[in-house]
């Protein structure tokens, strides 16, 4: 049955919509808080096929169907008219770098392939200039420049097909907001230099900026152009939304991107700029260990490109810079960090992925490292920082400088020859190298492929405690087995570790519950304590994120047993094997009663 189906048949059963006052999911049930419980047909419900059970208790009506409970919480929201997001209790706090660098990770993520490729060739072009086998002047070179350039250029028109995606609104609208910033009377404006701003209505400025390239505008435009479009949608009649929600959405939503969103950004840029050229006043290795630091964020957001006029102002007013220096040291910690990445993961495609984004940020492009690599291993990228920090304090000390503007590339080397030149190496060594070997440390490894070739897999303690069978939970959907088999542990200390080896596949917004794929398939639910998804994330710190490579030493979450206990919920640790249909058998032990360590083999599971 299709999920839409699925959803329809169970509205219907809890007695309809009309019945429902709410409804909302945590990590394997479908809530609802009902008007009247006795509408509620229980037998017709049990007959859905993919209604693992029901059972009533704190005032709802709970539907178990499984891990794969938002499939069917989406089309159920839809026909309540129900904000999907905001019912699955997403109230989960994430710092705003963590939360910025994870929403950047999903955006560029179907964009790598492209700027890894662009990537590749540009860095490869530019070397070949840098050691004069190529002229940029021929023709050869410009055609193939078109191909390399095309898609940093219109990068924005990427970001915001992507960007679309992931805030779930409309992507050709998201496309036309970009193209308004890159249109010719915008892009022909800067060239010419002799507009500042545009005036709307004759009293609003638009300022004249260059677009290309940028990243933090087109993101933050699509963000609000997708509040917008809900909003008229949600307000205007039914019978004008077809042709008049993308209409107001995008004029009011361009209008902000020009006239707020837009500016904002570049004015970020700059201050940044401003910033850098104060530093160098104070003390160049303050600068050095400050732009080394600053610098890898700086590329991600799009806010380097303000560097530059500071770096061409220093050559005419002085004849050299410092600050080139330190971003070719960025890059070289950039490769550093990602090519350590490349000994930690397994898959073929991966590998392929890294290497050439390592190989492209050799070359002097870092963006496929960055925002493909790098916003997805965020040890690595602190390791980035680190060493590109460090390799820039060093090299400002010795007051290494370049006296002409190149690419930021292992080719740009030779400009470095002369009385810096081995300052200029040892720099380059300590970035790659620092950078490298911390995050190679920082970076847990996947788990060896050899183990995917395994029929059985091992179920470790979750915590320091007492072991209890799945049988005496004292909840029904765990204790009879609906979500299939498993056992239990009561903490002593409220530290919750994994009990396989895998790959996070889902933390719940509550933070109450935490998915896991074994290498050969077995998906194991970790629930921390029964009926807490009502706490929505109080009492409970998480440590690992959706893809991250787990181990039974890594610890999952820490939780807050006095807290817990003061809200009334029942503490203990359910560890369930929720796709049964690939277990032959399970030990189901029960001479395991008593105290374990955390990280102790406890069940074992037999795969078919």
């Amino acid at each position: 049955m299709k999920h839409e189906e699925v959803a329809k048949q169970i509205i219907r059963d809890v007695g309809g919509a009309e019945n429902i006052n709410n409804a909302w999911h945590c990590m394997t049930r479908l809530r609802f808080n009902l008007k009247d419980e006795k509408k509620v047909d229980y037998t017709a419900l049990d007959k859905i096929p993919k209604v693992v059970g029901t059972k009533y208790q704190s005032d709802q009506l709970q539907v178990v169907i499984g891990t794969d409970v938002g499939d069917y919480f989406a089309p159920l929201a839809k026909e309540l008219g129900l904000d999907e997001n905001s019912q699955q209790g997403n109230t989960e706090k994430k710092g705003a770098v963590s939360l910025f660098m994870d929403t950047v990770s999903g955006v560029f993520g179907p964009i790598v392939p492209a700027i890894a490729g662009a990537g590749m060739i540009k860095g490869l072009m530019a070397g070949l200039v840098a050691l004069n086998v190529i002229s940029n002047q021929t023709d050869t070179y410009l055609v193939i420049d078109m191909i390399a350039s095309g898609v940093f250029t219109f990068l924005p028109f990427f970001v915001a097909a992507s960007a679309a995606r992931i805030f779930k609104t409309n992507q050709y609208l998201a496309i036309a907001i970009a193209a308004t910033l890159q249109f010719p009377t915008m892009t022909n404006a800067v060239a010419e230099g002799n507009v500042s701003a545009f005036e709307l209505f004759g009293f609003v400025p638009v300022p004249v900026f260059n677009y290309a390239g940028t990243v933090i505008p087109i993101i933050f435009a699509v963000l609000v152009l997708s509040y917008i479009y809900r909003w008229v949608d949600k307000v205007l009649p039914q019978v004008l939304r077809t042709v008049f929600t993308p209409t107001l959405s995008l004029f009011i939503a361009g209008l902000l991107t020009l006239t707020v969103i837009g500016p904002i950004s570049i004015h970020l840029g700059n201050l940044l700029a401003a910033g850098v050229a104060g530093l160098f006043t104070i003390s160049p290795v303050l600068a050095g260990v400050v732009v080394g630091a600053i610098r890898p964020i700086a590329i991600f957001t799009g806010l380097h490109h303000a560097m530059t006029p500071i770096a061409l102002q220093n050559f005419a007013n002085q004849g050299y810079d410092m600050l080139m220096p330190m971003m070719f040291m960025a890059n070289m910690a950039i490769t550093g960090a990602t090519a350590a990445v490349y000994t930690k993961v397994k898959t073929k495609e991966e590998k392929s992925i890294i290497l050439s984004s390592a190989v492209s940020g050799l070359l002097g492009i870092t963006e496929p490292a960055l925002f493909g690599i790098l916003s997805k291993y965020k040890k690595a990228f602190i390791a980035a920082t680190i060493g590109s920090s460090v390799a820039s304090a060093f090299i400002s000390f010795f007051g290494v400088r370049i006296y002409g503007y190149i690419l930021s590339s292992i080719f740009s080397l030779p400009a470095y020859i002369g009385q810096y030149f081995i300052f200029a190496v040892l720099g380059i060594i300590i970035a790659i190298a620092l950078s490298f070997v911390l995050s190679y440390m920082m970076v847990p490894k996947q788990q060896d492929e050899a183990a995917e070739i395994t029929n059985e897999v091992d179920l470790h303690a979750v915590a320091k405690g007492d072991y209890v069978p799945l049988e005496d939970v004292p909840d029904e959907v765990f204790s009879t087995k609906m979500m299939g088999e498993g056992f239990a542990m009561n903490s002593t200390d409220g530290a919750v570790f994994s009990p396989v080896a895998g790959t996070i596949t889902t933390v719940f917004p509550s933070k109450h519950a935490i998915g896991i794929k074994t290498s050969n398939g077995v998906e194991i639910l970790v629930h921390m304590g029964i009926d807490t998804v009502a706490l929505n994330g109080q009492g409970f710190e998480v440590f690992v994120k959706e893809g991250d490579q787990v181990s039974v030493e890594t610890k999952l979450a820490q939780m807050d047993l006095a807290y817990l206990q003061s809200q009334g919920k029942e503490t203990m640790i359910i560890v369930i094997i929720t796709n049964m249909d690939r277990v032959l058998s399970f030990s189901g032990m029960r001479d395991l009663e008593g105290q374990h360590s955390a990280g102790a083999l406890l069940e074992r599971a037999v795969l078919n």
